[in-house]
């Protein structure tokens, strides 16, 4: 039987053949996923930890300084 190597032109090969690595790629994505999903859980996990353990700045929050001024000032410079 003649041994072929995949050029990655796909159009060249028999419909079977197509098929076949069609099949053969989608079980080797399959096989990444496993270890993708724990990846990012854990990215999850680590996240959720930072939000609970500091409050993140916001600059659009409206916490504003409500009085008039800095209160280090000299009261006879105001």
């Amino acid at each position: 039987m003649e041994e072929r190597k995949c050029t990655g032109n796909c159009i060249s090969c028999s419909f079977q053949q197509q098929v076949y690595c069609a099949a053969q790629h989608g079980h080797a994505v399959m096989n990444l996923f496993p270890p993708l999903f724990e990846r990012l859980d854990r990215l999850e996990a680590e996240l959720a930890k930072f939000s609970r353990e500091s409050e993140i700045f916001n600059p659009l929050k409206d916490d504003a300084q409500k009085e008039s001024g800095a209160e280090n000032r000299d009261s006879k410079n105001q």
